[in-house]
């Protein structure tokens, strides 16, 4: 287990046995996804997962922590819902691969590489909805947050030529500087 894995899975354990609220650009945006499957990409315990399972989608989690997954299990059996996971560090080349197709996908709270922001592309079906939102560099500058892990101003909005450009803002939250990103698989893709 490397040194990030360590990190999140002590993060899960001390967290309380109740998920956090899912986050305001997904609610804000849930109108926008396909009907049917949805991949959540680096899911953690599940607060995303856990809310479009309740809302009808098929859902597959996909993180780092054994324990983040156990957690989302664990929610997800309380409330009589179906999530699948993958325990798959999703930074390395091909850990996507072999999933989907998805008609959706979310990535909340961490930054694709490019290779792993192309397989993202790859099991999204044509016309199906990708959804990003996580810190951009102002939280670098204004908190101190690690600038690895933070959206550059408009890094993705010309990422793949298969993408169409729903929506690009920048928004500020009680924790924090964000960007989020909205897009839509042209078909033909």
């Amino acid at each position: 287990m490397d040194h990030q894995q360590a990190r999140w899975n002590e993060k899960y354990a001390n967290r309380a046995q109740a998920l956090s609220d899912p986050d305001e650009f997904l609610v804000q945006r849930l109108h926008l996804l396909q009907p049917g499957t949805v991949l959540d990409v680096a899911c953690g315990d599940g607060r995303h997962a856990i809310y479009l399972a309740r809302h009808g989608f098929q859902v597959t989690g996909v993180d780092f922590s054994e324990l983040g997954l156990k957690r989302l299990a664990t929610f997800a059996s309380n409330e009589g819902l179906q999530v699948t996971t993958y325990h798959r560090d999703v930074k390395a080349d091909g850990a996507l691969a072999d999933l989907g197709p998805f008609d959706n996908v979310i990535v909340t709270h961490f930054k694709p590489s490019l290779h792993t922001f192309n397989e993202l592309v790859t099991v999204l079906r044509t016309g199906g909805m990708l959804l990003m939102t996580s810190f951009n560099t102002k939280q670098h500058d204004e908190k101190g947050f690690p600038r690895d892990f933070c959206y550059r101003e408009g890094e993705y909005v010309r990422a793949h030529a298969s993408l169409e450009r729903i929506e690009y803002t920048s928004y500020t939250t009680e924790r924090g500087y964000f960007d989020g990103y909205v897009f839509r698989k042209r078909s033909g893709a």
